[in-house]
């Protein structure tokens, strides 16, 4: 093979891999930004779409992590804080007393949501900068 037809097939390579991670930012900034959107009942459905794209340039692999590792927390956090308003309407309702165990958990598990939500809002910080980054190297 002369040295030409090496060079213009590294080229082809290089633009097939970019060409690949364009299509693959593309898919994450979509998803993420679907994620932002959803009301608090479809986020752990879009976690698992941001979760499903598609991530084999590194760059974009890293972003992805980044990403899931805020959605996760706020996803855990926002569940948390749901089962707490639940045993809150037990507690209301006289369906479980103060003493018993769930009600006891009850504070723990406000806790636990207000520190994942906290984590969740870092983590995001730093998926919201990946993706940008990698949206202004493709052009996305």
């Amino acid at each position: 093979m002369s040295p030409r037809a090496a060079s213009l097939l590294v080229l082809l390579a290089v633009a097939a891999c970019a060409s690949t991670a364009k299509r693959e930012t593309a898919s994450l900034a979509e998803a993420v930004e679907r994620w932002q959107r959803a009301d608090v009942p479809q986020k752990a459905a879009a976690t698992a779409d941001v979760r499903a794209v598609g991530a084999t340039d590194a760059e974009v692999a890293a972003a992805r992590t980044a990403c899931l590792g805020a959605m996760d927390a706020t996803v855990r956090a926002l569940d948390l804080k749901q089962q707490v308003e639940r045993g809150l309407a037990d507690l209301e309702a006289k369906r479980i007393t103060p003493d018993d165990p769930a009600a006891a958990a009850l504070p723990g598990k406000l806790d636990e949501s207000e520190r994942l939500l906290k984590e969740g809002r870092r983590a995001m910080t730093d998926c919201e900068q990946k993706v940008m980054s990698l949206r202004m190297k493709y052009g996305v």
